[in-house]
C-alpha cells in the first residue's frame, strides 16, 4: 500500500535504504554457487537476494521455478553447469549488490537508474522538499505519486454525494530490473483513496535501462504525461454511463486480458463486493481498491492500479 507523507521524507527513506548499494563489473569465470541462495564471486562468499535468483536463473537458462524445489547440492551443480557454458560466451557481468548481498545481475549492456536519480531530477524542476506525495518502496520496485488536488474534478455526473477525482503524475522505477524506468498519469479518487495508473498518451514515457533516454528526456516527457491526462477525465465520466451486465464476468475477463494471476483476480472480487456497481467505473474501482490489500509487494500494488488504468483506456470518448 502507498503511504502518504512530502518529498523529503521519501528522499531521506530512498537515501537510508540506497547507503549500502554500490555496482562491479564482476569476471564470470569468478562466479561459483554453493545454492540458488549463496554463491562465491572473486573469492568472496555473498548471499543472493531474491530478484538476483529470479534474473541469474532467467540468464542461465534453469527455469527459477524448477530451481527453487531442488536441493542445495543440486542447485549448485545445475547453476555451475550452466554458468560454465555462459563463460563461453560472455566476459563479465555487471552485477549490484547491497552490502555483501547481490541484488540484481545483468550483461554491460545495462545502464543504471537509480531512484535517487529520479528524486534529483524532481527537485531541479522545482518540485519542493514540502509537497504532499504518494511512495511505495521495497527491494524490487519504486513507486512515487504527486496528486495534483488543485486540479480536482467531479464524476458523479450530479447525482448522489461529490465523487473526487484527483489527477497527478506516478513515476515507477526497478533498479533489479523489475520494469522499466516509467512516467505515466495517476488518478487517486478521494472518496476512498483508490489509486490508478493510466495507460501514458505520450509516445516515449517508458524507457528501459538500456540507454539515459529516461533522464535526458524527463522533463519533455513529464510535460506531455501531464497535458494527456485530460483525455482520463473524459473516460472517468464515461466510464460511469457505461453499463456492465456481469461484473465479475469483467472482472475474471480483464483479469486474464491483463496478465492477472487466479488468486489476483480473486482479491478483485472480494474488493468488488465493498463497493458494487453496474458500470465500468465500479469494476476499475474493484482493481484499483486491490491495490490497497495488505502485504501486496510494490510491483503487486503497480500491477492493480495499472490495470484499471488500462481498463479505462478502452473507454473511446
Amino acid at each position: 500500500m502507498s503511504k502518504a507523507t512530502t518529498l523529503e521524507t521519501v528522499i531521506n527513506h530512498v537515501h537510508q535504504n540506497s547507503i549500502n548499494h554500490f555496482d562491479e563489473v564482476m569476471p564470470v569465470h569468478e562466479m561459483e554457487f554453493d545454492s540458488l541462495k549463496r554463491m562465491w564471486i572473486s573469492g568472496k562468499q555473498i548471499d543472493i537476494a531474491p530478484t538476483a535468483q529470479h534474473l541469474l536463473s532467467n540468464r542461465l537458462r534453469v527455469p527459477y521455478s524448477y530451481l527453487s524445489r531442488c536441493p542445495e547440492d543440486l542447485q549448485a551443480r545445475n547453476l555451475n553447469y550452466w554458468i560454465e557454458q555462459e563463460r563461453q560466451y560472455r566476459d563479465t557481468f555487471f552485477c549490484r549488490f547491497n552490502g555483501d548481498t547481490l541484488r540484481a545481475v545483468f550483461t554491460e549492456r545495462y545502464q543504471p537508474l537509480d531512484n535517487m536519480e529520479i528524486l534529483a531530477q524532481l527537485l531541479q524542476l522545482g518540485f519542493g522538499p514540502n509537497l504532499q506525495v504518494q511512495y511505495s518502496l521495497d527491494h524490487g520496485m519504486f513507486l512515487l505519486k504527486i496528486p495534483e488536488y488543485d486540479k480536482a474534478f467531479g464524476v458523479n455526473s450530479g447525482h448522489g454525494p461529490l465523487d473526487e477525482i484527483v489527477p497527478g503524475i506516478a513515476f515507477s522505477n526497478s533498479e533489479v530490473g523489475l520494469i522499466a524506468f516509467s512516467i505515466e498519469s495517476f488518478f487517486y479518487r478521494l472518496v476512498c483513496t483508490n489509486g490508478l495508473i493510466s495507460v501514458a498518451k505520450a509516445r516515449t514515457s517508458r524507457f528501459k535501462h538500456i540507454s539515459s533516454r529516461g533522464l535526458e528526456n524527463f522533463p519533455a516527457t513529464l510535460s506531455m504525461v501531464m497535458d494527456g491526462s485530460a483525455l482520463n477525465q473524459i473516460e472517468f465520466k464515461l466510464s460511469r454511463e457505461s453499463h456492465v451486465g456481469n461484473p465479475i464476468k469483467s472482472i475474471e475477463s480483464f483479469s486474464r486480458r491483463f496478465g492477472l494471476t487466479h488468486n489476483e483476480a480473486e482479491i478483485v472480487k472480494t474488493t468488488f463486493e465493498q463497493e458494487p456497481g453496474d458500470n465500468l467505473f465500479a469494476v476499475i474501482n474493484a482493481f484499483t481498491a486491490a491495490a490497497k490489500t495488505e502485504g501486496l509487494s510494490t510491483a503487486d500494488v503497480y500491477k492493480f492500479e495499472k490495470t484499471g488504468g488500462q481498463i479505462l483506456s478502452l473507454i473511446k470518448p
